[in-house]
């Protein structure tokens, strides 16, 4: 019996030991991750970066680039990627079709959540 509890402790810890998902990171990896990869990623990537930006990784999104942060982590009305995205001002990204109101309001959503990361951004090629 002894060893049977045992073996149930030990089980579990290991579960414990890898990190689940968070509801960030799954919100991030469903809703936000395939808006970036399709619409943004084809430009501002490791290789042309754009505007002098990467959406590789949220750090460079923090740092921005010629235009400043893209992210102000809280504060969706103050990062320039909304302002692009709704295409209100001189900076209309991304180029072709606009982002429909349901992509915008999601990443609006994600900005004001504090722009958490997740595990699932690869650009499409």
């Amino acid at each position: 019996m002894n060893g049977i509890i045992f073996c149930l402790v030990a089980l579990s810890g290991a579960a414990f030991a890898q990190k689940p998902p968070t509801n960030a990171t799954r919100f991030f990896d469903a809703r936000v991750a395939p808006i970036l990869s399709k619409r943004c990623l084809g430009c501002h990537n490791e290789e042309l970066k754009d505007g002098n930006i990467s959406f590789l990784d949220r750090d460079s999104l923090l740092k921005g680039g010629s235009r400043g942060p893209a992210l102000v982590p809280g504060k969706a009305e103050e990062s320039a990627l909304i302002r692009a995205v709704r295409q209100d001002g001189d900076l209309k990204m991304p180029p072709g079709p606009k982002l429909s109101p349901r992509q915008i309001a999601t990443l609006t959503e994600w900005i004001n959540r504090g722009a958490p990361w997740g595990t699932k951004l690869r650009p499409k090629r």
